[in-house]
């Protein structure tokens, strides 16, 4: 018997599982898919044209100088980071208005304003300084318990657009927001709660810079280097289907025992931790059964629908007429594209996020109009020389099954105050981890690392 059996081997999963170890714990490490990795994954350029392998990001990709334990992680397996390109203009589409600008990146301004109609940009600063009023009353760590937190989960983000925004551009500036940070989904802001969009950009703020730097390589090597020591502890390809905790102990003197058992085998163990998003572990049997606000959580708490695009050209010629790479709009499909390229390999690597309502329209249509369509609202943003790339990859992860959707999962109205203290509550033997339960940079890597820290910690408090 193992003392801990953790479910799933993405990030999360693997710290937990490494910090058991260390602290001399025996572990199990069950993951349902064929690969370590999770959201966390890269791939091969196939490109004659690279100077060094070249690598792209499938899943995240950024770090920011606030993720403490990701960046000590990757100095630990010695992961180089680069600054991530963003010299030059940054372009912005809006209906049939283009410009160029300097400073701007994912949600939040920077120096020079775009230069779209006065009141327009007016209006969307005078709404943000109102959303960062809200955002500075909220406490640290989790919302729900604040005063107010009733009155700001009933209603949708798009709600509060609607209240607090007078233009059209305004008022897609706000949605565009919540389509395309991190750790909302992506959602549409008529699914997502006012207190969840505004707790998430206080607990991991843009202000923080959290895309400052890329890895070379890839952030999509490290799973597989935190997996080597695992050895056979590691068990790929089987699925948990359900988690039962015994009544008593087994025998005379040893603790109550906890059968993990998957489609193979069953596994027994002193305790488990559940790394995977909230609605996969909503396909697990638990015994005895979860509370109500659990299974409420698991029920609601639905993945982003994002597919990410990489699209790779023989150098990153946008600079070449001084520009950053970076571009958002409210363009058919793309509304954020930044530039990934790893100055090692010489190649110039795009990548675009088709998110929301955008995503399931174009995921419904064929490989070669889904292709044509990224590459016009490329070529909308950065010129002609878009249309032309030298490798395009897709990776739809709403399609994934044992992973549903990303950036990361996300709360309705209502889900916060009804069942957020089953984020983190564990029950009985089972502890929780990965990157929504996070209390800090939830969606983003260091969430993923702070959660299985600490539900390691937990569990060898428990075991002793």
């Amino acid at each position: 018997m193992n003392d801990v059996v953790v479910v799933g081997a993405g990030l999360a999963g693997l710290v937990a599982a490494g910090q058991l170890q260390r602290s001399g714990l025996s572990v199990k490490v069950i993951e349902a898919a064929p690969a370590v990795g999770g959201r966390m994954v890269r791939s091969p350029l196939q490109m004659e044209d690279a100077r060094s392998p070249a690598w792209v990001d499938l899943g995240g990709q950024w770090v920011g100088p606030s993720h403490t334990r990701f960046l000590a992680l990757l100095e630990a397996h010695g992961l180089r980071r680069f600054p991530s390109p963003h010299d030059g203009d940054t372009v912005l589409c809006f209906g049939s208005h283009r410009c160029t600008f300097s400073g701007f990146f994912q949600g939040f301004p920077e120096g020079q304003p775009p230069s779209v109609p006065s009141r327009d940009w007016d209006d969307a600063m005078a709404a943000l300084k109102q959303f960062q009023a809200l955002v500075a009353s909220l406490p640290e760590g989790h919302p729900h318990h604040h005063p107010d937190a009733a009155e700001l989960d009933r209603l949708s983000f798009q709600d509060w657009i609607d209240a607090h925004t007078h233009t059209p551009f305004a008022a897609w500036y706000f949605a565009y927001f919540c389509r395309a940070v991190g750790f909302l989904g992506p959602a549409e802001p008529d699914q997502v709660s006012l207190l969840h969009v505004a707790w998430g950009q206080r607990t991991a703020p843009q202000g923080d810079h959290p895309e400052e730097d890329l890895i070379h390589g890839g952030a999509g090597q490290l799973p597989a280097l935190l997996a080597e020591g695992l050895g056979d502890a590691l068990v790929l390809g089987e699925p948990v289907r359900a988690i039962h905790q015994a009544d008593s102990p087994t025998g005379p003197g040893m603790e109550a025992a906890v059968d993990v058992i998957t489609d193979r085998s069953s596994h027994r163990c002193r305790a488990v931790i559940v790394a995977i998003p909230p609605a996969l572990a909503g396909a697990i049997r638990f015994t005895p059964e979860l509370p109500a606000d659990r299974l409420a959580l698991q029920e609601g708490m639905a993945m982003g629908n994002c597919t990410k695009v990489l699209i790779a050209y023989g150098r990153p010629w946008w600079r070449e007429v001084g520009l950053s790479g970076i571009s958002l709009g409210d363009r058919p499909w793309v509304e954020l594209c930044a530039d990934s390229s790893d100055p090692e390999t010489g190649l110039g690597v795009l990548a675009a996020f088709v998110v929301g309502r955008r995503r399931e329209r174009w995921a419904a249509l064929g490989a070669d109009q889904r292709r044509s369509a990224v590459l016009e609202d490329l070529a909308a943003y950065f010129g002609p020389r878009a249309l032309e790339p030298l490798e395009y990859v897709e990776k739809n992860w709403p399609q994934e099954p044992f992973i549903g959707g990303a950036f990361a999962a996300w709360m309705p109205p209502g889900l916060w105050t009804r069942s957020g203290d089953a984020l983190l509550r564990p029950h009985g033997r089972v502890f929780w981890a990965g990157t929504e339960v996070a209390e800090r940079w939830p969606g983003f890597f260091e969430g993923a690392v702070d959660s299985g820290e600490r539900a390691a910690a937990a569990v060898a408090a428990l075991l002793g």
